[in-house]
């Protein structure tokens, strides 16, 4: 990094995987090797991410993390060191929605590629497809005749039914409130809207190179770097800061 942006001692590294600790290509092994050093060096890095909770522990554990992790977009918080997982949210409209899904929601499937646990995150496809924003207003329509009181998020082609007021900085930020963090000391590396929200909670976000245009706005550094190759950068620049205090 070509320029000092932290002005304190950074105890936490937040880290979203897809599109930030890697890309298209393999996980690079020399940030697997940076991550581990910066662990040892004292500061704790958590995951932040939209993927199931089995994808991210098993990511965890390549990556040399025991600590919390957050997957399936907020709604799922697992300490690996203590092994409590916590569902935050309300469950209740979820659940009644996936039990009535065929007669409510008739045109709607669940896809095979949606992996994300259906307890907590229900995501959803039409046949036939149609603009997903059209789509999105035709399952927002019924969920207001149901009275079911749900947020709903959207990808290129389907979109995801999960508890309202629910996202990875809202779990980040009970985190750091439970464990006494000061979110000055707390640096998050993203590329994408739903990293927007942990970027609200945190002293320094930083934005890899490939990221969305608001997630760069929202940044105190975009990194000229993709990927893996912007968190070694900025692992590299956490220990050299730290190293003065």
């Amino acid at each position: 990094m070509n320029q000092e942006i932290f002005s304190d001692q950074i105890d936490l590294l937040v880290l979203d995987l897809d599109g930030t600790v890697f890309g298209t290509s393999r996980l690079l092994l020399e940030e697997i090797e940076k991550i581990r050093n910066l662990v040892d060096s004292g500061v704790r890095v958590i995951i932040s991410s939209g993927r199931t909770l089995h994808y991210v522990l098993g990511i965890a554990r390549c990556l040399g993390i025991d600590d919390v992790v957050i997957c399936e977009e907020g709604t799922v918080t697992y300490d690996c060191r203590t092994h409590e997982l916590t569902l935050l949210g309300e469950q209740t409209d979820l659940i009644l929605l996936k039990n009535n899904l065929s007669s409510w929601l008739p045109f709607c499937i669940i896809p095979k590629e949606a992996h994300h646990d259906k307890n907590v995150i229900i995501a959803l496809d039409r046949e036939p497809r149609i603009n997903v924003d059209d789509f999105l207003n035709e399952v927002s329509d019924v969920l207001s005749k149901k009275n079911l009181d749900l947020n709903i998020t959207r990808s290129d082609e389907m979109i995801n039914l999960m508890p309202p007021n629910i996202s990875k900085g809202f779990a980040l930020e009970k985190i750091l409130k439970s464990e006494k963090i000061n979110p000055n000391s707390v640096v998050a590396i993203g590329d994408s809207l739903n990293d927007l929200s942990v970027f609200d909670v945190v002293r320094y976000p930083i934005a890899v190179s490939n990221s969305h245009d608001l997630v760069k706005e929202k940044s105190v550094y975009t990194s000229d770097k993709t990927n893996g190759d912007c968190v070694c950068e900025v692992i590299d620049s956490i220990i050299s800061n730290n190293m003065k205090y």
